[in-house]
This record gives structure tokens, C-alpha cells and sequence, in this order.
């Protein structure tokens, strides 16, 4: 899918293959320049484990690069997760940008999901903010009905007339790495086409010697993958737990549990009830490996533990977890948060390691597709859209709108309107632990969660007919996962609409208070927008006062900031149906 680059001095290109790391100093330029490192996608995470020297070595060669270059390597989530702690000395982690692969060409089993995604991690050696060009995505168009895959309801005439700002996952790429990356090497060129950058250098390191170390058997046993875990225990009654998570976990027998999950605070600074969401780096580390090591100690071998994080903090997770448990998948979900930069954040790591040998997941076996809930669990085909009328007919018509499951997740979006909220900042999408729990469990099976906030996982497994165990530090909170465990008993569907507006907010950004519109916002921005043409540039408020035909107070009561004012008139709108005339027509009509 194609991009648009604003005020872009597209790079210059070269391609070099490295057969080995010496090789590189041949190609360090004296001056800035954006440098792309295209990695082996066959290497394993053993691979990665035994290339200490190799990554050494890099790290020493980043660190001579003129102090305004850009190192971007693209490579498997576990090889990037086991080479980032040898490049922090040399440069700064800037970005993690997941990019679809193939459906094809890449081998599968019966214990993990498919590959559809690469990391393309993205460093600086200088110390700022990452420089870069604004890039949007074109809009995408849903097969079925013709429209935007997203439903931007009243709120098309604020966006761009051409697609979003990029995210951190690049869905719209499907590059075969094993071919080369022209793809994602003309999107850099513009992503970085400024100053002081001319030139950008491929270094194909697919051949290079030092990444194929030898690898021993023995390797296993020294990381502690071959440890004896002791027997199962009896399966555990379900129960809410309103307990710190290490003391209840603690409690715990070993090897007790089907499935772990766990989606901790992430130390950036949220609102939540009873927790310091800002520890030292240091301690909230110690601390997340202390409960990770518990929730190992009571998983069932051959059964797995998941975590969700960002992707940063995940590579700590990665690094901790490695040393007891075998590697299992690395998902990708992208669930857009907050536009907070001009690149937005959407990238969301789901960790997934097994204790032992991972057993056969039960979401894969053909039993298990073939039934309702198999049909219900299997992700949307991408860029299809979820509007009710679009789904509707889909169905209606027997439609099949369903892919295979892979480890790249685009179709589960987080919660957004209130009427869907309760009174907890942070909460996850049923949609997403549905999906787990049925890939990594069966019926009658133990899942725990050791932050259960306001009950989503529990909930869930709840109504899937799987037992559950929930710890939850916050006494309002466990009380709200209570009450919500009493509506499913009396066949009340917790996740339905809500009448009241949850106070607890996922936002920085105020919420306004209801009140009657005398004239509609949309209205009030369109207004905005003649003033800006006829004047050349974004009005002021005293310019809106003097040539609106609306009072002021309007302006000031319905809007947040004078940049929603104004949202309207930076652009000049989009529509939700395809402008190419050229365009397929829409499969449902």
C-alpha cells in the first residue's frame, strides 16, 4: 500500500552484502547516514543465543558511525530481543516496527503460531527524539462493501484527505526478506529523506559467517530448559484472590496451572488505584521477574505463560524468561493507543513461552476449527471492515471473511466508548482473551492472571467453561471483578453496555461534560475551516470571535483545546469511499 512522505528528499541507495562484521568497516561512512541491516529470518533463538561475539562486535562497530546516523536491522522479534542489550552502549533504541511477512515460505508447527511478522528495529546514535519526515499510510478499502476498513463516523471531515499517520506496524507491507526488502527500503528512503541524511546503505548480512554460530544440545540444559518442574497438582477451585500477586502466587502449588497470563502495570506513569506505575527502571524489573519466576514455577509443564507489554519492556521479559522456559511465539498486536507522536504507537508485545516442551496447541487442532468456536476465534481477514451493516451482510451471504491464525494480530481493537468501560483505566478487549484461551486451552482447563484489574480475563474463562484464578491487589478493583463473576451467574452479560460513564480514564485527555449542543461540533469545525481559507492560516480565537457567525462561547464550552477547534482546517477531508475510479468493485453490494 503506498505512503506520502511530507517535504521528503528521498535517498540515495546502496545495497552491500557482508559476508562477515569486519566487512562492515568498509562501509561506515565518515558522514550522517541511514544505514539498514537486513538479518537471516531462518536463524533460531538458539541461533541468537550463541552469537554473544557477533553482537559485540556490532555494537563496536555502531559505536564509530558519525554521531547523527540512524541504524535500522530488521530481523526475527527473538533474535532482536537477544541483540538489543549489546547495542544500548553504542546507540539509542528509538523504535520497534512490526512488518508482515508472507503467508509462505516460512516452516510452521503444531506447538506455535505461524511467522507473519519481522522486527525492524530502528536506533540513533544521537540522543533525541527520532527525526524523521511525516508519512501516512493511504487509506485501505474493505472488499465487501468499498469502504475504509476503519468506520470514522462524523469525523471524516478532520482527517486527512489521503491516510493515517504511520504506526509502528506495517501491515500494508507484505516483503519477502528472502528476496531482498524492496518494500521497506523505499519507505525508509522517504521516512528519513531529510536533512542532514543523503544516502541510505543496505548491508545484507544474510550470509554473514558470524551468524551462524555452532550450536550444542548442551546449550539447553545450561539455560535450565531441561529442568525436572515435579508433578501436576490436583485442578484447582476458581476463585478471585484480593492479594499482593507474589504473596497469592506463592500460594500456589507447583505445576497447578493450564495457562498463565499476566498484563502488568508498565511503569509509564497511569492512574491506577494501589499501584506505583513509576518505579526505577531497576526495581520494576526485579520485581516483574520475581512474579514471572512464580508464575513459571505453576504452570503445568508443556503449558503456557503469556505476558503483554511494550515492546521494549518485553525484551527485558524475553532475556528473564529464557533462562527456565522455551520460546514459543512473539505476537504482534496492533491495538492503536493514544496518537502521541508522529509515528503512533500500536505495536504491543504478547510474549508466549511454554515450561518444557509446548504441547500441541488446542485452538490449532482441526476438531477445534471445525466447531462454533473455533469458526468465532479465527482472526478477520485483513482490511475487512466492522461496520454492523458490512458484517451483517457478510454473514447473511455466508461470506467467508476469516484467515488463519498467525502471530500478527490486527483485528482485536481496544475498548473505546464508555458505554463498554467500567471504572478501571486500563482495560483489555474480551475479544483478545477469548482468542488465547482458545488457542492454549480446553474446557475444564486453570488459567490465572495475576493483575486481574476489573475481571476481563477471569470473565472470559468464566464464561468459556474454564476455571480461573484471579489476584488483584486493589481491594475496589477485586470487588468490581466480583460483582461483574455475580452477573454472569444470574446470566447477565458483564461486558454489555454500561448507562454510566466509568470515572477512571485510559487518557491524559479531559472528558467534557454532557451538555446540549446548540449547534454541532462539526458544524462549529467546518466554520473554522472557511475562516481559515479566507485568512491563509489558522485562526486565533480572537480572529474566530470577530468572523464566526456562532458566538465564542461555543467554541469554548465544546472543545478541549484550540487544536480541536482547528482540526478541520488542516485539512480538507476524506472520504470513506474509494476516490480511484479504477478501484475493484466492492464484493457485497
Amino acid at each position: 500500500m503506498p505512503h506520502q512522505s511530507d517535504d521528503c528528499q528521498r535517498l540515495k541507495e546502496s545495497t552491500k552484502p557482508v559476508a562477515t562484521i569486519h566487512d562492515l568497516e568498509s562501509v561506515a561512512g565518515r558522514g550522517p547516514e541511514v544505514y539498514l541491516l537486513h538479518f537471516p529470518l531462518g536463524r533460531t533463538d538458539l541461533d541468537a543465543s550463541n552469537s554473544g561475539i557477533a553482537f559485540q562486535r556490532l555494537s563496536s562497530w555502531c559505536s564509530g558511525l558519525h554521531d547523527e546516523s540512524t541504524v535500522c536491522i530488521f530481523t526475527t522479534p527473538a533474535d532482536a530481543a537477544r541483540l538489543m542489550p549489546f547495542l544500548e552502549t553504542a546507540l539509542k533504541f528509538q523504535l520497534w516496527v512490526a512488518v508482515k511477512l508472507p503467508a509462505e515460505g516460512y516452516e510452521t508447527d503444531e506447538a506455535s503460531l505461524p511467522q507473519r511478522h519481522a522486527a525492524l528495529l530502528v536506533f540513533t546514535r544521537y540522543r533525541g527524539s527520532l527525526r524523521h519526515t511525516t508519512t501516512r499510510i493511504q487509506y485501505s478499502y474493505c472488499p465487501a462493501c468499498g469502504k475504509t476498513t476503519k468506520d470514522y463516523g462524523g469525523k471524516k471531515h478532520i482527517y486527512h484527505p489521503y491516510g493515517t499517520l504511520m504506526s509502528d506496524v506495517w501491515r500494508d507491507l507484505s516483503c519477502d526478506p528472502h528476496s531482498g526488502l524492496p518494500e521497506v527500503v523505499e519507505r525508509l528512503r522517504d521516512v528519513f529523506g531529510l536533512e542532514p541524511y543523503e544516502k541510505l546503505r543496505t548491508l545484507d548480512m544474510r550470509r554473514c559467517k558470524e551468524l551462524f554460530p555452532a550450536t550444542s544440545a548442551s546449550v539447553l540444559n545450561e539455560d535450565g530448559l531441561q529442568l525436572a518442574w515435579g508433578k501436576e497438582s490436583l485442578p484447582l477451585d476458581s476463585k478471585l484472590l484480593n492479594d499482593d500477586c507474589l504473596t497469592a502466587l506463592r500460594s500456589l502449588p507447583d505445576s497447578s496451572v493450564d495457562f498463565c497470563f499476566a498484563d502488568p502495570p508498565y511503569n509509564i506513569k497511569k492512574k491506577y488505584d494501589h499501584w506505583n506505575d513509576a518505579l526505577e527502571a531497576k526495581h520494576y524489573f526485579e520485581w516483574c521477574d520475581s512474579w514471572l519466576s512464580e508464575l513459571a514455577r505453576v504452570l503445568k509443564p508443556g503449558r503456557t505463560l503469556t505476558v503483554v507489554n511494550i515492546p521494549l519492556w518485553a525484551v527485558r521479559h524475553y532475556q528473564h524468561l529464557c533462562k527456565t522456559m522455551r520460546f514459543q511465539n512473539w505476537l504482534a498486536w496492533d491495538g492503536l493507543s493514544l496518537p502521541v507522536r508522529m509515528i503512533m504507537p500500536s505495536h504491543y508485545t504478547i510474549l508466549c513461552f511454554s515450561k518444557g516442551e509446548p504441547r500441541p496447541l488446542p485452538g490449532l487442532s482441526k476438531s477445534f476449527l471445525k466447531s462454533v468456536e473455533g469458526r468465532q476465534a479465527l482472526p478477520m481477514t485483513e482490511f475487512f471492515c466492522i461496520r454492523s451493516s458490512c458484517l451483517d451482510k457478510r454473514r447473511q451471504s455466508g461470506f467467508n471473511d476469516r484467515a488463519e491464525f498467525s502471530d500478527l494480530w490486527s483485528d482485536i481493537h481496544r475498548l473505546k466508548h464508555n458505554s463498554r468501560r467500567v471504572d478501571h483505566p486500563c482495560q483489555l478487549p474480551p475479544v483478545l482473551m477469548r482468542r488465547l484461551f482458545s488457542l492454549f486451552t480446553l474446557p475444564g482447563e486453570t488459567v490465572v492472571d495475576c493483575f486481574d484489574g476489573a475481571g476481563t480475563s477471569t470473565l472470559v474463562a468464566h464464561q468459556m467453561k474454564r476455571r480461573f484464578i484471579g489476584i488483584e491487589l486493589s481491594p475496589k478493583y477485586h470487588a468490581l471483578a466480583a460483582e461483574r463473576h455475580e452477573q454472569i451467574t444470574h446470566g447477565v452479560d458483564p461486558f454489555g453496555k454500561q448507562d454510566e460513564v466509568p470515572k477512571a480514564k485510559n487518557s491524559r485527555v479531559e472528558r467534557l461534560p454532557k451538555q446540549k449542543y446548540e449547534v454541532s461540533k462539526k458544524v462549529l469545525q467546518l466554520e473554522v475551516r472557511q475562516i481559515a481559507t479566507r485568512l491563509k492560516h489558522l485562526p486565533s480565537r480572537e480572529e474566530v470571535a470577530r468572523l464566526s457567525k456562532y458566538p465564542i462561547e461555543y467554541f469554548d464550552k465544546y472543545f478541549l483545546s484550540w487544536g480541536e477547534v482547528c482540526a478541520a482546517a488542516r485539512h480538507a477531508g476524506m472520504s470513506e469511499t474509494n476516490p480511484d475510479a479504477d478501484a475493484a468493485q466492492p464484493l457485497l453490494l
